[in-house]
């Protein structure tokens, strides 16, 4: 009897229990799964410097996607303002008394068709610079197109 009673044995049997109830806590449990918990810790602690380098990485691409964002809306912002100028310069040229052939018309309307909906969509742009000059180089091509007096 007193082999029974030594202290690894009680160790032995106490660690059967504890494993025998805690596999039955896992299986019958919703919301209680030890044996999950304990293998995530372990995966947490063996993959801790991937998981620190992929942290990285992430916060790597979140920067380069927010630095294409604001390159992409600076490049936007630039396309609208050549187009302004485009237009103004055609304008000019109306006023001038200088004849443009259809095609100039046709690339400049892209122009005017780009930056009003450029305006549009960033209301804190300036836009009353243009609004004159659309409105004479609008006025100007349908006068060509009802009289066909292209260049």
């Amino acid at each position: 009897m007193k082999d029974l009673l030594d202290f690894q044995t009680v160790t032995w049997l106490a660690g059967v229990v504890c494993v025998v109830l805690t596999s039955l806590v896992q299986a019958l449990s919703n919301k209680y799964k030890p044996w999950t918990w304990l293998a995530q810790q372990f995966g947490k602690a063996a993959n801790k410097e991937m998981l620190d380098r992929l942290d990285n990485v992430e916060k790597k691409i979140i920067n380069i996607e927010e630095s294409n964002k604001q390159q992409d809306k600076k490049s936007e912002e630039d396309r609208a303002k050549a187009a302004r100028r485009r237009i103004l310069r055609c304008a000019d040229e109306i006023r001038s008394k200088v004849r443009h052939s259809k095609e100039y018309f046709d690339d400049v309307l892209s122009d005017i068709s780009f930056y009003k909906n450029y305006c549009k969509e960033n209301p804190k742009f300036e836009n009353e610079k243009a609004v004159v000059a659309i409105e004479l180089i609008e006025e100007m091509y349908k006068r060509c197109l009802r009289e066909n007096d292209f260049l």
